[in-house]
């Protein structure tokens, strides 16, 4: 690049305004090409340095670019049949306090739905699993539950017979109301627990797969689906995504029978390698629900939770409200300050 002539000058710059303001008084040649010497100078350095202004103030936008995620939301339903779009009522009681962490949320899209209980109320399922084990497992959950409301009513009524009263006249709900009886043909049938991860993994594998960040809301018996989902997924060596929250809401995996009856790999209670973050919620009266912190390798946990909605019996509360009140509208607690909050941090 040729040196310009200050001679030939004609641009407006301040910097070439300030020397020409700077130029003294010309009284020999020796000194004119003295002062062609220095004014040529400052102006390569202030030009050489103007570029290496203009590069960095690029370089952050490269950076961003390059670090930018999609985010997705998914739930994995628990007890009782679902249909497509269960979740929809979840997600208005949370979208208030998210912002455009999924833009939308708009389902099939940045929210997705994991959808298994078709496969334990098909017809054909009636012989997978034998009649006598399946009897003998349903009491052992329903001995657990029951001592677990014992526990609840002593604590509330101090003991005694009003305690005996109750557990006469069965307070609990039936096995029906809970979803056991679906749910124990996963626990004893192997090729049918493959059916119902394979529904968790053919949702989630390819949003890791393509280095995606997602979260993941389970619920109910749907939680041991998730966990043996993510477990089974970390023999997958390409799947460079994150799982940024994993929770578990009024978890079966707080049920002794049901951790017994996990895989073999999956019964150290790692938490699986992909996820960041697991929290676990339990609220009062969901018997289902409890710690996992005991054998599970949890980041948080947030127990007897207020089951907001739900009215305290001369019982306590109700099994089956409690245990889906984390999703009603009103319930900030869950909603803003444990789900919203942790998805934001």
């Amino acid at each position: 690049m040729p040196l310009p002539q200050q001679q030939n000058q004609t641009r407006n710059g301040s910097i070439l305004n300030q020397q020409k303001q700077a130029l003294p008084e010309i009284s020999s040649p020796l000194t004119v090409a003295k002062s062609f010497s220095d004014n040529q100078r400052l102006l390569i350095e202030a030009y050489l340095k103007l570029l290496d202004m203009v590069a960095v103030s690029q370089e952050p936008t490269r950076v961003i670019t390059g670090i930018t995620k999609n985010r997705y939301l998914i739930y994995v339903h628990g007890i009782s049949q679902h249909q497509h779009g269960y979740s929809n009522s979840w997600w208005q009681a949370l979208q208030p306090y998210l912002g455009a962490v999924f833009e939308d949320g708009n389902l099939d899209d940045t929210r997705r739905e994991v959808l298994w209980s078709d496969l334990v109320n098909a017809p054909s399922v009636a012989n997978m699993v034998d009649t006598t084990s399946q009897e003998q497992l349903k009491r052992e959950i329903l001995t657990i539950l029951e001592d677990r409301q014992r526990q609840e009513m002593a604590a509330k009524t101090g003991g005694g017979r009003q305690v005996y009263l109750s557990m006469q006249n069965r307070v609990i709900e039936t096995s029906q109301v809970l979803g056991i009886d679906d749910f124990l043909i996963y626990m004893l049938s192997g090729e049918m627990r493959q059916q119902i991860i394979n529904r968790f993994t053919d949702t989630v594998k390819p949003l890791l797969g393509s280095n995606n960040q997602i979260d993941i809301i389970a619920h109910s018996w749907g939680t041991v689906v998730a966990y043996e989902g993510l477990r089974e997924l970390e023999a997958e060596k390409f799947l460079q995504g994150q799982v940024s929250n994993f929770f578990t809401v009024g978890s079966a995996l707080s049920i002794g029978p049901v951790r017994a009856s996990l895989r073999s790999e999956n019964q150290d209670g790692r938490r699986p390698s992909m996820v960041n973050k697991w929290i676990n919620l339990d609220a009062q009266g969901d018997l289902v629900g409890g710690m996992l912190g005991d054998m599970f390798e949890i980041t948080q946990e947030n127990l007897s939770l207020q089951p907001i909605g739900c009215l305290l019996e001369w019982f306590g509360y109700s099994l089956s409200c409690a245990h889906h009140s984390y999703f009603v509208k009103e319930n900030t607690t869950v909603n803003r300050d444990i789900f919203a909050q942790s998805i934001l941090d």
